[in-house]
């Protein structure tokens, strides 16, 4: 079963950063993490989901979720691969459009275990305690612009709760600015924007990786920065 909400209790020995969409950048990660000089024992990376396609290191990217100080969310590019391996040609048509023929290099069953890498370890939606706030992420958009609806989710999640976490838009492209409810700050990927970019309480850090015509890199901010007003 999909898991709706993971929750993060503080990290009380070091820093908590968040990173934008990866889309198997996985050098420019560890270049990003050097410059904060990032201590893999004490801190900890949340991610925003995409961790794979049209980059060069998909696997590597999403061999991530194993490591202790890792963790992040579905994006809608793990949607597309968990569609695509459960049979979808819908699914695998638009998944290889849009990056997803590192796959070929791959055994169906070396497939099926990233799969699963998916399933149990990329929640739709994280919460991460920052002391007395608390710091949500998503990869699109939180349902209803309510962070209680993921806290009390109870099941498998709905399709329009999938749709809202992976694939929705409407709040950046409409320049909705009134906050999410029942948190203190959300940070979402999928939306390319040039630079991170806040409406209300939620900051967008999809700047492009991936996308060199728009001469996008990758954004990797301390988390406490994002619940500053």
């Amino acid at each position: 079963m999909i898991q709706v909400l993971q929750t993060l209790a503080k990290n009380t020995l070091g820093r908590d950063f968040v990173v934008g969409d990866l889309h198997g950048y996985y050098a420019e990660l560890m270049q990003a993490l050097e410059q904060v000089s990032f201590d893999f024992t004490q801190d900890r990376l949340l991610a925003v989901g995409d961790l794979i396609n049209r980059g060069p290191d998909s696997y590597k990217c999403l061999q991530l979720v194993n490591e202790p100080w890792f963790f992040s969310v579905q994006g809608n590019h793990e949607r597309l691969m968990v569609h695509s391996l459960a049979g979808s040609l819908a699914a695998y048509k638009a998944w290889q459009k849009h990056g997803g023929g590192w796959a070929a290099l791959y055994k169906e069953e070396e497939l099926q275990e990233m799969v699963r890498l998916i399933h149990n370890k990329m929640p739709l939606a994280i919460e991460v305690s920052q002391g007395e706030q608390c710091l949500g992420i998503v990869h699109a958009e939180v349902p209803q612009d309510d962070w209680s609806i993921l806290r009390q989710w109870q099941g498998e999640p709905t399709r329009e709760l999938l749709d809202s976490t992976a694939l929705l838009r409407k709040r950046l492209h409409k320049n909705l600015d009134h906050p999410v409810a029942n948190i203190d700050a959300v940070a979402c990927g999928h939306t390319l924007v040039k630079k991170p970019t806040r409406l209300g309480n939620v900051t967008y850090l999809e700047t492009g990786i991936c996308a060199p015509q728009i001469e996008g890199y990758l954004t990797l901010v301390e988390a406490t920065k994002l619940l500053q007003n």
